[in-house]
């Protein structure tokens, strides 16, 4: 009898076995939707960055990066968020151009982790700094509300001055 019990909860078992498979796949469906949508927003938000950059705009640096939000520029220079603010605000940095492709986000629960290629043309300080970077920009959740903790740039050789 025990081994009759035994039999049929493995028969029951199997029998459940495409339903839950159903039951996981959706499940999958609705995380891999909630990360698609997370991944839409990391990426309209540093399209944002873009096109503040272009504009010399200070505003989304002010609003969108971490108070602790650093750069690491193409040449190895590590930029804070006021250094970077103020260089905008003076003209220190300015852009012509920048086209990104290649943009790529995982999210990792409240970090997300955008890299892309950019070619870009613009000057620090009155020198070129045009060319074709890699970027890789690590992003948080603070509040409720994406942030850009981290940029680092790497240019890549061969390209603009």
């Amino acid at each position: 009898m025990k081994h009759l019990l035994i039999s049929a909860g493995m028969m029951f078992m199997l029998a459940l076995q495409p339903t839950i498979a159903q039951m996981a796949d959706k499940m999958d469906e609705k995380v891999g939707k909630k990360t698609g949508n997370l991944e839409e927003q990391i990426i309209t938000l540093s399209d944002k960055g873009r096109d503040a950059a272009l504009k010399g705009d200070t505003s989304f640096l002010e609003q969108h990066t971490t108070d602790d939000y650093t750069v690491i520029t193409g040449s190895g220079a590590v930029v804070t968020k006021s250094e970077a603010i103020q260089m905008r605000k003076n003209g220190d940095v300015k852009y012509s151009a920048i086209d990104v492709s290649d943009k790529k986000v995982r999210v990792h629960g409240n970090t997300a982790i955008l890299t892309a290629t950019v070619n870009m043309k613009g000057t620090m300080k009155n020198d070129d700094i045009s060319g074709t970077y890699r970027i890789a920009q690590v992003w948080v959740r603070q509040s409720g509300k994406w942030k850009v903790a981290n940029m680092q740039s790497t240019k890549v050789q061969g390209t603009g001055s």
